[in-house]
Protein backbone atom coordinates (compact mmCIF):
# COMPACT_ATOMS: atom_id res chain seq x y z
CA UNK A 1 0.00 0.00 0.00
CA UNK A 2 1.89 2.91 -0.72
CA UNK A 3 1.83 5.72 1.71
CA UNK A 4 3.49 9.68 2.20
CA UNK A 5 6.90 9.03 2.69
CA UNK A 6 8.17 12.17 4.63
CA UNK A 7 11.80 13.32 4.02
CA UNK A 8 13.33 15.01 6.64
CA UNK A 9 10.80 16.74 9.56
CA UNK A 10 7.19 16.65 9.53
CA UNK A 11 5.68 19.56 8.28
CA UNK A 12 3.43 21.83 10.54
CA UNK A 13 -0.19 21.73 11.19
CA UNK A 14 -0.93 24.82 9.06
CA UNK A 15 1.73 24.00 5.89
CA UNK A 16 0.48 22.65 2.78
CA UNK A 17 0.56 18.79 2.54
CA UNK A 18 3.21 17.62 0.48
CA UNK A 19 1.63 14.59 -0.93
CA UNK A 20 -0.24 17.56 -3.25
CA UNK A 21 -3.70 17.55 -2.18
CA UNK A 22 -3.48 21.41 -1.71
CA UNK A 23 -4.89 20.70 1.65
CA UNK A 24 -3.36 21.97 5.05
CA UNK A 25 -0.92 18.52 5.97
CA UNK A 26 -3.47 18.64 9.50
CA UNK A 27 -6.96 18.06 7.30
CA UNK A 28 -4.54 15.59 4.95
CA UNK A 29 -2.06 13.66 6.44
CA UNK A 30 -1.59 14.73 9.83
CA UNK A 31 -4.67 13.41 10.56
CA UNK A 32 -4.99 9.60 11.05
CA UNK A 33 -8.52 8.81 9.71
CA UNK A 34 -8.12 11.44 7.30
CA UNK A 35 -4.91 9.66 5.54
CA UNK A 36 -6.54 6.69 5.51
CA UNK A 37 -9.26 8.13 2.92
CA UNK A 38 -6.51 10.09 1.36
CA UNK A 39 -4.90 7.09 0.34
CA UNK A 40 -7.84 5.32 -0.70
CA UNK A 41 -8.33 8.10 -2.50
CA UNK A 42 -4.65 8.01 -4.37
CA UNK A 43 -4.72 4.40 -5.00
CA UNK A 44 -7.93 4.87 -6.86
CA UNK A 45 -6.68 7.94 -8.76
CA UNK A 46 -3.59 6.19 -9.72
CA UNK A 47 -5.36 2.91 -11.30
CA UNK A 48 -7.79 5.37 -13.02
CA UNK A 49 -5.06 7.00 -14.48
CA UNK A 50 -3.72 3.49 -15.42
CA UNK A 51 -6.51 2.42 -16.83
CA UNK A 52 -6.70 5.40 -18.99
CA UNK A 53 -3.08 4.91 -20.49
CA UNK A 54 -3.93 1.55 -21.19
CA UNK A 55 -6.84 2.38 -22.89
CA UNK A 56 -5.19 5.27 -24.77
CA UNK A 57 -2.39 3.22 -25.58
CA UNK A 58 -4.76 0.68 -27.24
CA UNK A 59 -3.49 -2.02 -25.12
CA UNK A 60 -7.33 -2.47 -23.50
CA UNK A 61 -10.90 -2.06 -24.90
CA UNK A 62 -12.80 0.53 -23.68
CA UNK A 63 -14.19 -2.50 -20.68
CA UNK A 64 -10.62 -2.94 -19.41
CA UNK A 65 -10.43 -6.39 -21.15
CA UNK A 66 -7.10 -6.71 -22.65
CA UNK A 67 -6.99 -6.40 -26.97
CA UNK A 68 -5.33 -9.89 -27.00
CA UNK A 69 -8.61 -11.74 -24.90
CA UNK A 70 -12.23 -11.81 -25.89
CA UNK A 71 -14.15 -8.98 -24.75
CA UNK A 72 -17.53 -10.39 -24.99
CA UNK A 73 -19.22 -7.03 -25.06
CA UNK A 74 -16.82 -5.54 -27.80
CA UNK A 75 -17.83 -8.73 -29.66
CA UNK A 76 -21.75 -8.18 -29.09
CA UNK A 77 -20.14 -4.26 -31.04
CA UNK A 78 -19.14 -5.68 -34.33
Amino acid sequence: MPQLQLKGKEPGRNQLCPCGSKLKYKHCHGDVGKRAVCEAVMRETMLRLIIETKFKKGLICEHGVDIDKHCKDCAIND
